[in-house]
């Protein structure tokens, strides 16, 4: 029996009342989700991509290259006017940093969890009912509505702790926002705030439906922090390990890294 069917017979068998009208359980949300997301491919199918993205803020505006694949290490390359500007990457223990001149430096605790959070978060690599295989809690959150929406809310609890709220369309059940609480730039200022992050421009990517644009906002003020746009999406590329791992550089104080993201968000 394909990995999809037994999915959903497992969670039907669990919710017990769900049925084809409205949603009336945490498992068949999930499987709606699962059906509006992936249709008929099988998830395992998915071991890698790599985001093309163009990444807009108040002071700043960067191209950036994101890769990531399901062992939860990551890489992001940000480039200004095609020069190379800084680096992240988070090789599955601890996050790192690379300036502009190459110098690398480790992530504060902190900033270390939040590349890896966005390794997890449902829609970069892993779907929502993925998550649980992997360590994580998913608990129904019954029903908001949002400018005229009544959303299925789904609370995430990732396995170190960390919650984050995903909101999926009651038409669609597709994830189209998302609120957490935590810093949007965690090496400049550590502050957090409650964010709101809306997902649009949903497209098939290999079969799989993926947001191509995504908009920040501080939900307590509603001023605007980011705009994301997706170029492209590429699938199960091919990365050398390496490519997640400190490079081995001169490696200075953090503070000197911090002044180098500081120097392009002015």
């Amino acid at each position: 029996m394909a990995f999809f069917a037994r999915l959903a017979l497992a969670l039907l068998a669990s919710a017990g009342c769900a049925h084809r009208g409205t949603p009336t359980s945490l498992g068949d949300v999930l499987i709606r989700n699962r059906a509006a997301t992936w249709g008929g491919n099988e998830p395992s199918a998915i071991r890698s991509l790599e985001y093309e993205i163009h990444i807009k803020e108040p002071k700043f505006e960067l191209d950036g290259i994101y890769k990531v694949n399901k062992l939860g290490q990551m890489r992001i390359d940000l480039y200004s006017g095609g020069r190379r500007v800084y680096t992240e990457g988070f090789d599955g223990h601890r996050g790192w940093a690379v300036d502009a001149q190459g110098k690398a430096s480790d992530e504060s605790p902190t900033g270390s969890a939040a590349l890896w959070h966005g390794t997890q978060f449902p829609g970069k690599i892993f779907d929502l009912d993925e998550l649980p295989a992997h360590g994580h809690r998913l608990e129904g959150g019954g029903r908001e509505s949002i400018g005229g929406v009544d959303y299925h809310v789904v609370k995430i609890v990732l396995s170190d702790g960390f919650e984050t709220y995903r909101y999926l369309n009651p038409t669609t059940f597709l994830i189209e926002r998302g609120r957490d609480f935590r810093a949007m730039h965690p090496a400049l200022d550590a502050k957090a705030s409650w964010l709101e992050i809306v997902w649009t421009d949903y497209r098939p990517v290999a079969g799989v439906m993926r947001s191509f644009g995504e908009t920040v906002t501080d939900l307590a003020t509603g001023q605007w922090k980011q705009s994301m746009t997706v170029k492209s999406i590429r699938v199960n590329p091919e990365f050398d390990p390496e490519l997640f791992q400190r490079p081995r550089s001169k490696s200075p104080d953090r503070l000197a890294v911090v002044k180098a993201l500081l120097a392009f968000t002015q």
